[in-house]
């Protein structure tokens, strides 16, 4: 679908959904059980986002992990490989606590 999007319209850009999925997590790593996975169609490529985010334990600020590609599949599979490697990186010696991430908005998934 081709629309001619600009400013006169009040719209100044479209993202498209192309894929959503339930991403079940290892109990060993991750305090909850799932998370959401989007992936949108941008201009000239995908990325990939989750609502799921890892809070910085001495800051408290949630990363930023998405996954970009060239097709769905490369960015789902680049933001899932980005977000389990930092997520092991950053792993404390006791493990994560549910406190240790915050949720998207309801709406924004």
């Amino acid at each position: 679908m081709t629309m001619n999007i600009n400013a006169t319209t009040g719209i100044i850009r479209l993202d498209r959904v192309v894929a959503e999925y339930d991403a079940w997590l290892d109990a060993s790593l991750f305090p909850v059980p799932k998370m959401r996975v989007k992936v949108i169609q941008r201009r000239n490529d995908f990325a990939a986002f989750t609502n799921l985010r890892r809070c910085d334990r001495v800051t408290g600020q949630p990363d930023g992990t998405a996954g970009l590609g060239d097709t769905p599949d490369e960015a789902l599979t680049d933001l899932l490989t980005r977000f389990v490697a930092e997520a092991r990186e950053a792993l404390p010696p006791d493990g994560f606590v549910e406190s240790d991430f915050v949720w998207s908005a309801p709406e924004d998934f």
